[in-house]
Parts: C-alpha cells; sequence; structure tokens
C-alpha cells in the first residue's frame, strides 16, 4: 500500500516541526489496513445544529472545530501510552504528556524505551531538550498521530476530490488530492487522503506513509477526541495509542507553565536558525554533503517486467554522517523501493553543522528506475 509526503530537503530530525503538521495526508493504495469503528453511542456532536459540510474546506474547517484541541482554545491536560513496533531502529514502549493553555504557552514530553524529548513554549520562546539529537522515527511518528491537528489552510493548500464510501457500517467522506513529491528534478506523484464522517468528524489520517485510524471518540468539553489511535505502514501496525487522560488544565498547572521548568538531568538542543537570523547572529552553517554514495542496482525482476518509477526516501543524516530509519514516501514499486532503500543505508555524508558543531538533519532523497539509465538525487 503506497502512502506519501514530500518532506521538506532538509528539515532538523528533532521532530519539533512534526509537532505542527498538518492533517494534509497520503495516499493509499487499497483499502486502509484497519477501518473505524463507528463512535460509541455516548459520543455527542457538538454542533449539531449546524448543517453537515459538503465541501472540502467545510469538511477540513468542521474537523478542526470538532477534533482539533489545541486550536480549540481550551486548556488541557493529556496523557498517552504507546507501543511501537515494525522495522525501525527504536521500538517497545513509550508515553506522552501535554499541557496545553494557549498557542504561546504550553508543554510536551515524549519517550520511547530510554529515549526522553521536551519541548516547552513561554514567553514567546521554545526551548527543545532531548536526551539525544537524534529523534526515534516511531516516536516522531508517534508525535503525529497522537492528537489531531490541522491548519487553518488545509482545505484551500490543494485541490481535493470529494468521494463517499462505506467501512464497517459507517458512511465516509473521502478527500483525496493529487500532488507532485520528491526532490530536485526528479518527481513522484503522491496521492493525500483523508476520510470523514458526513458531519465532520476526521476518522483515517494518511500521512508520510503512514496511517491513522481514530477510534474511541469520547466528548470533551464539547469536542470530540478519539481515545484510541491504531497506526500502520504498508498495512503493518506499527503504533497503537491509548489516551489515558484528558483533563481541564488546573491552576496549579498552568503555573507550572508559565514557570516554564526545564526538564532534570535533559540537556537543550539547540536548534539551526532561518538564514536571515544566522546573518544577524554570526552564526555559520554547512550543509551535508555526500562523501560515499553505492549506486541502486536495478533488479532483474524489475527489468524483466520493465518496471519504471521514481522512488521518494525520507533519511535522517546524522551527527557522524550516517543514514538512519529511512523510509519510502513516494513508492515506485515495492521491489524497487527496497532496491533503492538498500543502496542509500550504505551511504555516507560530511555531516551538517551549525557554527561548527556536527548536528542531526532530515534529507529526502530520489532515485529514479528508467529502463536504460537509472538516475538519483
Amino acid at each position: 500500500m503506497n502512502r506519501r509526503k514530500m518532506l521538506g530537503v532538509v528539515l532538523m530530525c528533532f521532530g519539533f516541526s512534526l509537532v505542527y503538521a498538518a492533517a494534509q495526508t497520503q495516499p493509499a493504495a487499497g483499502p486502509p489496513a484497519s477501518a473505524p469503528t463507528p463512535p460509541s453511542s455516548s459520543a455527542k456532536t457538538a454542533v449539531a445544529p449546524l448543517p453537515d459540510p459538503q465541501t472540502p474546506q467545510e469538511f477540513f474547517a468542521r474537523a478542526r472545530a470538532l477534533s482539533d484541541l489545541e486550536a480549540s482554545g481550551i486548556p488541557f491536560h493529556l496523557k498517552a501510552t504507546y507501543v511501537a513496533s515494525g522495522d525501525a531502529e527504536f521500538t517497545g514502549n513509550g508515553t506522552y504528556e501535554e499541557w496545553w493553555e494557549s498557542k504561546d504557552l504550553w508543554r510536551k514530553e515524549a519517550t520511547l524505551g530510554d529515549y526522553k524529548y521536551v519541548v516547552i513554549q513561554s514567553g514567546g520562546k521554545n526551548t527543545v531538550y532531548g536526551s539525544s539529537d537524534y529523534i526515534p522515527l516511531r516516536l516522531r511518528q508517534m508525535l503525529d498521530a497522537v492528537v489531531i491537528r490541522i491548519v487553518p489552510n488545509t482545505g484551500t493548500a490543494r485541490k481535493w476530490k470529494l468521494k463517499h464510501k462505506k467501512l464497517k457500517g459507517v458512511d465516509l467522506a473521502v478527500l483525496s488530492s493529487e500532488y507532485e513529491c520528491g526532490d530536485g528534478k526528479y518527481k513522484a506523484k503522491c496521492l493525500a487522503e483523508d476520510y470523514f464522517t458526513q458531519g465532520g468528524v476526521l476518522r483515517i489520517h494518511l500521512e508520510a506513509s503512514v496511517e491513522a485510524v481514530y477510534n474511541g471518540i469520547h466528548e470533551f468539553q464539547e469536542l470530540e477526541i478519539p481515545h484510541s489511535v491504531v497506526v500502520a505502514g504498508d498495512n503493518v501496525e506499527i503504533l497503537t495509542i491509548s489516551i489515558a487522560s484528558l483533563e481541564p488544565l488546573n491552576p496549579s498547572e498552568s503555573v507550572l507553565l508559565q514557570s516554564a521548568k526545564p526538564p532534570a538531568n535533559l540537556p537543550a538542543i539547540r536548534l539551526p536558525l532561518v538564514p536571515d537570523e544566522e546573518k544577524s547572529a554570526g552564526i555559520q552553517t554547512t550543509s551535508s554533503r555526500i562523501t560515499s554514495q553505492t549506486q541502486p542496482v536495478y533488479p532483474l525482476a524489475a527489468r524483466q517486467q520493465r518496471m519504471e518509477g521514481t522512488v521518494v526516501i525520507d533519511a535522517t543524516i546524522d551527527e557522524e554522517g550516517r543514514i538512519r530509519e529511512p523510509f519510502v514516501i513516494g513508492s515506485a514499486s515495492p521491489i524497487l523501493d527496497m532496491a533503492a532503500m538498500d543502496a542509500i543505508r550504505k551511504w555516507r555524508y560530511q555531516p551538517t553543522t551549525l557554527d561548527g558543531a556536527p548536528i542531526c538533519v532530515n534529507t529526502t532523497i530520489s532515485v529514479k528506475f528508467a529502463l536504460g539509465r537509472l538516475s538519483f538525487f
């Protein structure tokens, strides 16, 4: 099953940007890995007097109003647990906790095994702490899926097609949008999809080759919030997330948020500045440069079947210039995807530096398989 999203050419691998990921979703060739179950009968629709959404823009706006906790403006304290599995460098049990008062005052903490990650937003300043500069892939994917986040312009950023589908007795509106993904001159076609109830509740969210199915919908402060999330990649379950508690933020928690107290024994991670800030602050950066590059092998079976296409891969370049936890975000076919992955795992880089110190970054690599030649960028 192919579900893809084009990420930036170079993004910090700390996962910070993923905390704000929009609900712009990725493709599924064939049915989703798991279908949603109907909401419990106790769940209520807060905006029942309003007409059901009819256009893509209305579906995204309704989902944001119904289920986007951070957009609601309602202070909250959320706790969750999750289990990470599948083919990844880091798997096992993890936790997530969020204290949120406003868009300018919040704290988020996540763990996976022995790894811990904390982000504090206070006084117009954002500070990131971590037990390592590298944030595991499964933890980053959990950050995308644990709560629903939809940016205001989601419905207008692309041209969306609307169709209707029934899964397990639930009538769903499916929004899809095809777009270009890939890097440099090698592009691939990717498909974004979101599944909504007819009343506008988001039930399935596809993004960056993973699919989140939202179930266990409960009412919180007139919102409809999923308490169970199953995340799959290529039809293999990789995350099971459970909301342990969701309560209004109390006054003592608000005071702690305002204190912006840093976590004990967890160092701050230095984030790179944007170019204009780097210049004004006198900070020097250098970009990653490849030093060892193994060319992908065009599989014989693919040649015999005259398979062609572009594979788009997201990967992390760590502080030592190694490729870490690559994953396909734009598929050509399973056999071509595997050939591309096998090659880039062996690539080595001169790492990106910030003020002379190596840092961890994400990169997007495109590999084009064409009969008669093979190219990569």
